[in-house]
């Protein structure tokens, strides 16, 4: 991620924004900014595509933002709800933990869905603060061995060997077959 600074209109008039780069198939990342705004406006930016692209600088997809006041995370807190809300790494979140805590007012937290797996160079309106940039935890998955050695290994092996009783009904359905053509063909001859 590349970071620049430029003149821009900013903050719906005026001031200085920074530039960003978001890498082309980036998943599993969040951004966190800070929102200088009034509340009413910080509200409007809420599923507003147009208006997420104007402070943003490039279109993007509401579904991968979110924006609130901090203070409605109060008995959480923004790290808790990064960690265990967003699935944000906590040894990540862990080098900016206190700046994180001390953040008031309200944040917006773009998630890389936002960008659909595109390239986009972000000029971020004057109002927003990049505060970091933080990847999900993303577990790696193991597998248990079965906890029953009869369980394990069954598939692929092929037909099972046939039972005793499955020939047995094989040899019995034969004769009756057998028995069956052998008094057709003498009632078919007394005839």
């Amino acid at each position: 991620q590349s970071a620049g600074r430029t003149r821009s209109r900013g903050c719906w008039g005026g001031g200085v924004s920074l530039l960003l780069t978001i890498p082309a198939g980036e998943r599993q990342v969040l951004r966190v900014f800070a929102l200088d705004l009034p509340r009413e406006q910080a509200l409007e930016l809420i599923g507003q595509p147009d208006v997420l692209a104007g402070l943003l600088g490039v279109a993007v997809d509401p579904a991968g933002i979110e924006v609130f006041d901090v203070a409605d995370l109060a008995g959480v807190g923004l790290v808790t709800y990064l960690i265990e809300g967003d699935g944000a790494a906590e040894a990540q979140i862990a080098a900016d933990r206190a700046r994180l805590a001390a953040l008031s007012g309200f944040v917006m937290i773009v998630r890389s869905q936002a960008f659909a797996g595109h390239a986009a160079e972000l000029r971020l309106d004057a109002c927003l603060t990049p505060i970091g940039r933080y990847g999900e935890d993303v577990s790696v998955v193991q597998f248990e061995p079965l906890p029953n050695a009869a369980a394990a290994g069954l598939t692929g092996q092929g037909k099972p060997a046939m039972s005793d009783a499955r020939i047995g009904g094989m040899v019995a359905t034969a004769v009756l077959v057998l028995m069956f053509v052998f008094v057709a063909v003498f009632v078919w001859m007394a005839r």
